[in-house]
């Protein structure tokens, strides 16, 4: 409110019109003191720790990693949702890996194996509704086919290469 206000003054003041009278009388008052008049010292110092004040709430890391739940106050870590939704995945017959990435308003799960992706991802988004989060979340699950084994037991097209080498 009160920065509105000042910001009210501001635009005024550059756009040609008269400054409010608070502002004469502030700026008349700070002409007439000293700068060692415990007054305009009181006024230094409050400026300088509410800029120490801001300057650390701009590094600091906030509630970014923290997903709000329906009760107020209480919060999920992200990781959590993450642990709490790959536990159950791998929990599901036919699913070899699984890995989750949780954002801010969705999680991306990609599920590799032989594992029916409908029921799968039912199964996901049931576990998911279980954490009770305060706003709507989405949950993307993508599913790959896990790859038959290689009977030569290479990787990476590397059984051509032991094919034409001498042995």
């Amino acid at each position: 409110m009160l920065a509105g206000a000042l910001l009210y003054d501001a635009v005024a003041v550059r756009t040609g019109h008269t400054g409010g009278q608070w502002r004469t009388d502030v700026t008349r008052d700070l002409a007439d003191r000293r700068v060692d008049d415990p007054w305009a010292l009181g006024v230094a110092g409050g400026a300088v720790v509410l800029g120490i004040l801001l300057w650390v709430l701009a590094f600091a890391p906030g509630l970014r990693h923290w997903l709000p739940l329906r009760r107020p106050g209480a919060a999920v870590h992200r990781a959590g949702v993450e642990a709490l939704i790959a536990a159950r995945a791998t929990e599901l017959p036919g699913v070899e890996r699984c890995t989750v990435k949780a954002g801010r308003s969705k999680a991306r799960a990609t599920v590799t194996g032989i594992a029916e992706p409908a029921f799968v991802q039912r199964e996901l988004r049931e576990e998911l509704a279980r954490v009770h989060l305060a706003g709507p979340y989405r949950l993307d699950v993508r599913h790959r086919l896990s790859r038959p084994a290689d009977p030569d037991g290479r990787r990476h097209g590397h059984r051509r290469l032991a094919q034409e080498a001498p042995r």
